[in-house]
């Protein structure tokens, strides 16, 4: 998900997949998700199918894949939500070791991370909330969000709507 170039359609990526229409309830940007995660990577690592053991209906790996609008279908970046605590530091570890400039933020569920990749004009955020299964076992449910830079919620060319760091630094700021 990382090697697709910013404007560029994915509108075969929609179709191959059997992508679904959505519109990010957090960023209010048109979005195509799935849960069926066969043949997606974030760089090497694949991504996997999989729902949390005993824990609350929500709580299951989906990859959402962020356009423009529902027709020209310009790819604007991913969201990776995913409760498979393996995983998680996998990809957390891959991260920093293949951009090793981030920052780090301490949250209350525990490091938040933000990378300004400049080679890409991207910015890629990690931040994870903590769920409870059946038994009363916290878990990770953690979010990889990458996003072209200047990226504006609802994807507003409006300069007055915030930017997708500026809500990450609402939520998390710097220490």
């Amino acid at each position: 998900m990382l090697a697709i170039h910013f404007n560029q359609s994915v509108s075969t990526l929609i179709s191959a997949q059997k992508l679904e229409e959505f519109q990010d309830p957090n960023y209010g940007i048109y979005t195509f998700k799935t849960d069926k995660l066969e043949g997606f990577k974030i760089g090497d690592i694949d991504l996997s199918t999989y729902k949390y053991p005993n824990g609350p209906v929500a709580d299951f790996n989906r990859i959402q894949v962020y356009v423009d609008d529902r027709t020209s279908q310009q790819y604007l970046g991913f969201r990776y939500t995913t409760v498979k605590q393996d995983e998680i530091k996998e990809l957390v570890n891959y991260l920093k070791k293949k951009y090793p400039k981030f920052e780090q933020r301490k949250d209350s569920t525990g490091e938040v991370y933000f990378w300004d990749i400049e080679s890409l004009n991207a910015w890629l955020f990690y931040y994870p909330s903590v769920s409870v299964d059946s038994n009363g076992k916290d878990f990770l449910n953690s979010n990889f969000l990458y996003v072209k830079k200047g990226t504006r919620v609802e994807n507003s060319q409006d300069t007055s709507y915030n930017t997708i760091l500026d809500n990450f630094n609402m939520m998390y700021p710097k220490n």
